[in-house]
């Protein structure tokens, strides 16, 4: 397989992470067909922080879909999978589906490492 199918599918891995981040982030923050992870926040007794999880979520999202920001998002969605995973495992719930996405972001970074969100350099105008 040469390098630029290589990066396109590890594109393709990132932004699917990125898709199901917003879409949970949605569905939590609207209450609309997210009863199992509404359920689960309750588990944890973390529904107090529904509104911020939710929020998080699409901003990882989001940050995970645009190339300018992908750097920044791929660290924040890797906090917020380890912050899931974390959360299954305080009610001794299956850890497989956040680490499975944790996963797939990890093997799309490796598919396709090229940072995006690097600052430009500063010039030297003296």
């Amino acid at each position: 397989m040469d390098k630029k199918k290589l990066k396109l599918a590890g594109t393709i891995l990132i932004c699917l992470v990125g898709i199901v981040l917003v879409l949970a982030g949605v569905l939590k923050l609207i209450g609309v067909g997210a009863e199992d992870m509404v359920e689960g926040l309750k588990k944890a007794n973390l529904i107090q922080h529904q509104m911020l999880i939710s929020i998080t979520a699409i901003l990882c999202g989001t940050l995970l879909m645009i190339p300018q920001t992908r750097g920044i998002g791929v660290l924040m969605a890797t906090a917020y999978w380890g912050g899931a995973i974390v959360a299954h495992l305080t009610y001794n719930d299956s850890i497989v589906m956040p680490a499975v996405f944790q996963g797939l972001l990890w093997v799309g970074v490796l598919l396709d490492p090229t940072p995006r969100s690097a600052p430009e350099p500063l010039s030297n105008q003296s």
